[in-house]
């Protein structure tokens, strides 16, 4: 069951990566779209998930789409830095720089932020 969890965040760190001026629009989709695929797992024929994995899965849904949303307002800010042609200091409550794989994964399976609802990396 560990599985699903992990392609979730892979998935969702691969589109961060590869298009972060639109990852939050096609995080959205990929989660929630895996998300239909977990939920019909028994009708498929296979083994249905745990309630402790389902609630896994539900709020990992939840915190990548953040973490993404997150990123395309970095992305956005520092496109509207460029354009401006001069750098400002950085905006309050953006993430400092895209996240790597760790830093992803570190935040998808923090205890503290995956079972008590912790704020997202920019609060």
């Amino acid at each position: 069951h560990t599985l699903h969890s992990l392609i979730t965040v892979l998935g969702t760190w691969a589109l961060v990566q590869a298009q972060p001026c639109s990852c939050h629009t096609l995080a959205l989709a990929w989660t929630f779209s895996y998300l239909l695929f977990f939920r019909a797992l028994s009708l498929l024929g296979l083994p249905t998930p745990t309630p402790f994995t389902n609630a896994v899965q539900l709020l990992l849904t939840l915190k990548l789409v953040s973490l993404a949303s997150d990123v395309q307002d970095l992305h956005l800010a520092q496109r509207k830095e460029m354009a401006s042609g001069f750098s400002k200091t950085p905006a309050l409550g953006l993430l400092p720089d895209v996240p790597s794989l760790m830093e992803t994964l570190s935040y998808s399976y923090c205890y503290v932020g995956i079972m008590t609802g912790a704020p997202g990396p920019c609060c």
